[in-house]
This record gives C-alpha cells, structure tokens and sequence, in this order.
C-alpha cells in the first residue's frame, strides 16, 4: 500500500525552475541516519556519508527491500512504514512523531519526497552553507506554515517555501557569487545581505516567515520574479563584494525579502526565503 501511495505521489510535476537535489536532502539523512548509514553502514549503505558524491552514489544502488527501486527511494518508504530510523521508536507520521528527535519532521519527509518526484537528482555544486530553514526544526513559523528542510516557510503559491541558494565563487579579487530564490510569488524580491545570523541561526519571526540575516544590513537589489524565481547579480548589477563592501575574511548572511500580499497567515503581506552564510575570500 505504502510502495502504490509512493509511485502515485511521484506522478505529480514539479516545477523545472524548483528542482530539488542530493545536495538539498544530504543534510536531513546527515541528521536523522548517521547511526547506522554514515560509514560502514547496514547493508553496505551509506547515505549519511560526509563524502556527497559517495553518498549520492550509494543512495542510487538497487535496493532489495523496494525491488526495481533505488535505496534512496526504499529509504523514504522504511522511514514511512516506521522501519527506520531504525530503533528511533517513530510512527512514520510526523504529527504523532512530534517531539521525538529521532524522527523526521513534516518538512523533512517532503524534502526527500521533492527529492524523488524530481527524479533524484545528484549532488550539484554551491557555495556557502544554507540555514534558518522554516521547517521547524529552528524556530517555527507564525502560523503553522512550515515548508521543506531546505526554505523558508510556506508561502500562498508553494508550500515548501521560498528558497536561497548561492553559486559561484566568493572572491573579492574575482567575484562570481550568484544569489538566487526559487519558490516565490510572481512579485518583487529584495535581495540583501547581513553582518550576523539571527539568533544563533535559527531565525525570529517576521512577517509570514522568518528573519535569517541580521546586524548590519546591505540592500543588493530589488528584482520582480518570473516564473517564481529571480536572481542577484544579473545582468549590468553591481557585484555583491562590491555592493556589499566585502573584504577578505568577512562572514556575510544573505536572505530574499519578497512580496506575498495574498490572504495567507499573518497580516502582513511579505515572507522570506531560508539564508545562507558564507565567508568572503581573497
């Protein structure tokens, strides 16, 4: 039943421009499946792997509990029929699970299931590290709108929430940092940087989502998403190190602030993306 439920699920298309990657789910079997999958694990599998690449390789080996699937894809059936994380005492349903450490989270579960509808994409190079993500594993969002372990909080067009990533290279002698958000409303995005993590790196609420990036604040730009996503730099932008005055050995948070002015949770008519952190290079 679980396996035909799985399959079904699958069918549904994911937006091309929202793909989700090893890269994004890494961290949540870093999280709940290092026990047993980090090295030498079960079964010769080993997806908490620090080395994502070996991890990624491992998720794709042909699984015997999922006949003609992989053990990434059996890995979220065994978590949903209970049998795993293994002895971590968990139901498989997320509500009932709630305070058990062990288990995953609502947003953790569909981050893997992003995953697998995307086609199980591997890892992909970034830069930076992500966090303050809105799926209540930090600081919970206003009003019960937690999205994936991998965004911000849910929003009125995606339930996953708004989502930051960074490529490129953090350079101030050759910047190519690119900052983009995906999973937003067709509106306009502030792009901005800040000096500090809020609240240790679990983020305060703000507006229908939360706050990353604090301290000192830089306003990058401003630009009207299209097809839900946008991006800083573009185009004849300034560069972020110089926008931003970026020296050599800064730490810098970066966060989208973008318009949500649908009916959807609080009053207030803007959400943000998740952050992500990263230290400025020669």
């Amino acid at each position: 039943m679980i396996l035909r439920h799985i399959l079904a699920v699958l069918t549904l298309t994911v937006s091309a421009s929202a793909q989700t990657t090893f890269t994004d789910v890494h961290p949540v079997f870093v999280t709940k499946c290092s026990a047993c999958h980090a090295v030498a694990g079960f079964g010769g599998f080993d997806i908490a792997n620090a080395n994502i690449p070996s991890a990624y390789s491992d998720s794709q080996l042909p699984s015997y509990y999922s006949p003609g699937q992989t053990k990434g894809f059996a890995s979220y059936q065994r978590i949903l029929d209970s049998t795993m994380p293994l002895g971590g005492g968990c139901s498989g349903d997320p509500a009932m699970d709630a305070g058990n450490t062990a288990c995953l989270t609502a947003g953790q579960q569909a981050l893997i299931l992003a995953w697998l509808q995307d086609g199980q994409l591997g890892p992909v190079p970034s830069t930076g590290a992500t966090f303050c993500f809105g799926d209540d594993s930090g600081t919970p969002c206003p009003c019960g709108n937690s999205g994936l372990a991998d965004g911000g909080c849910a929003n009125s067009v995606d339930p996953r929430g708004g989502k930051l990533a960074a490529s490129g290279v953090a350079s101030v002698a050759a910047d190519g940092l690119v900052l983009r958000g995906t999973r937003m409303p067709n509106s306009s995005a502030l792009f901005f940087q800040g000096s500090l993590p809020a609240s240790g790196g679990t983020g305060t609420v703000f507006g229908d989502g939360l706050s990353c990036a604090q301290g000192t604040i830089v306003r990058l730009g401003t630009k009207t998403n299209v097809g839900g996503a946008s991006q800083y730099p573009a185009g004849g932008d300034t560069l972020i190190s110089v926008r931003g005055q970026n020296v050599p050995g800064n730490v810098r948070t970066y966060q989208v602030w973008y318009r949500n002015a649908a009916l959807f949770c609080t009053s207030d008519t803007f959400n943000l993306t998740n952050g992500v952190r990263l230290t400025w290079s020669m």
